[in-house]
């Protein structure tokens, strides 16, 4: 296998979309240095790291977003958050449709790697259906959530905080607006499960919302396998996540009942991939931090707008141990067999995102001298476009206080994190093709 980034005759659909984030990003970095977007200015660094965690949507900050961005840098935020959820080839794709451009078979291949569609048939049909989809749960979301910011402020902020919320919730981007972040709405029953309920759909991936909408609407008689096993694995972990954080939080003092249960539910949510907090995450145990970053490393489903390592695929390797123990030489799953692509392309996907969040945190722990759990939950925050931290005293990401090495080892992590680990390392080496030749089987010892 040959490394040919730099060769302009192999710009595989990987290395097209990788350029495409980096093209965003750069875009998305010179609007939020200019003075029109901040109070005060801006490094070019933290612009660049502001820009990079909105289109990954990870949600990381390394500047107070309410108090250093101005109107403008707040839409600018916004406007990155919403293409990088969807994806710079869909939308691109979407208004080419719009303007009744014909897509070529490169178009095609492009916007089904892009937003993780399975082959090329239906693809135009299904980015018709979800592109209007998502800005209609995001303006019912910021319906929603407007009466809510009525009672703290006047419309016009309230119409801003609403639209701006609901996007970054769907998106699960984790950007907020709020003067003092969520920390004071933890016990508002309304806007923890308006946000969960976005995050959620959020998350489910595009195209298990495609079908369901599909199955709604009778077009289909019966739900895929894929979409299945995303619903069933998101509801496991989300009750199952809330049970043991709210072993945690129970022992919590000066924290009402009501308040424990919302917060063990609101970061079981949140924390595989949206990023809100409505607490300080120091108060958490060590125990409950490693949980958020278990939680954090599956990540959601496959084709949305989350990151992780995906549910489908913590889902296969658990089902590939469990059908190794029991004896059985299929894997199956709702009456079906996984295909050993499928398999391998899994355990690849884990091994890669365990062995890089793993060497990143090693060598930020001994550059940034940081404690190695905080250290951790930092790099695996990142990789999985979460944004939850442990935080400084300001409020503020824990790598805000890190060197600049730091922060663009955080900043390549966010963009891994939001292509795939699996799409950024085929974008920089290609892919072989594969050898016909079979040498002779080897046994080893294990």
């Amino acid at each position: 296998m040959r490394f040919s980034f730099y060769n302009p005759f192999l710009m595989t659909p990987h290395r097209i979309i990788l350029l495409s984030y980096l093209v965003l990003i750069a875009i998305g970095t010179l609007l939020l240095y200019l003075p029109i977007s901040t109070y005060e200015g801006i490094s070019f660094l933290d612009a660049l790291f502001t820009a990079t965690s909105a289109v990954s949507v990870t949600g990381h900050v390394v500047v107070d977003t309410y108090k250093t961005f101005t109107p403008f840098g707040k839409a600018v935020i916004l406007l990155l958050i919403q293409i990088g959820g969807l994806g710079y080839m869909g939308f691109t794709t979407y208004f080419l449709i719009l303007l009744r451009r014909k897509l070529s078979l490169r178009d095609r291949i492009l916007l089904a790697e892009s937003v993780n569609y399975p082959g090329l048939h239906g693809l135009v049909r299904f980015l018709k259906r979800i592109v209007p989809f998502v800005v209609g749960v995001e303006l019912l979301g910021a319906l929603l959530l407007l009466p809510f910011f009525l009672r703290h402020f006047d419309l016009p902020t309230s119409l801003a905080m609403s639209i701006f919320h609901s996007v970054s919730a769907f998106n699960n981007a984790g950007f907020n607006i709020l003067p003092e972040g969520l920390l004071p709405f933890r016990d508002s029953l309304w806007l923890n499960l308006v946000l969960s309920l976005l995050i959620i759909l959020g998350g489910l991936g595009f195209y298990v919302i495609h079908e369901l909408i599909l199955y709604q609407k009778k077009e289909i008689q019966r739900l895929s396998t894929h979409t299945k096993l995303v619903l069933v694995s998101t509801l496991l972990l989300i009750v199952g996540g809330c049970l043991v954080l709210l072993l945690d939080t129970i022992r919590w003092e000066n924290y009402s009942l009501k308040e424990k249960l919302l917060i063990a539910f609101f970061h079981s949510v949140s924390s595989r991939t949206a990023g809100f907090s409505t607490v300080d995450l120091k108060i958490f145990s060590e125990g409950g931090l490693f949980f958020l970053v278990v939680l954090m490393f599956v990540g959601t489903g496959p084709g949305g707008t989350g990151g992780g390592i995906k549910i489908t695929t913590a889902v296969v390797i658990i089902l590939v141990v469990h059908s190794y123990l029991k004896g059985s030489g299929q894997v199956v799953v709702f009456g079906r067999r996984i295909a050993e692509d499928t398999i391998q392309r899994a355990l690849t996907i884990f091994v890669l995102s365990f062995i890089y969040t793993t060497f990143a945190t090693l060598i930020l722990t001994h550059t940034e001298e940081a404690p190695l759990l905080p250290t951790l939950f930092e790099t695996v925050s990142a990789f999985s476009s979460v944004g939850l931290s442990v935080g400084n005293p300001q409020g503020l990401s824990l790598c805000a206080d890190w060197s600049p090495f730091g922060k663009v080892v955080i900043i390549i992590t966010m963009l891994m994190g939001r292509m795939g680990i699996m799409s950024f390392m085929l974008a920089l080496y290609g892919k072989g093709e594969e050898s016909r030749i079979k040498p002779p089987e080897a046994r080893l010892l294990l």
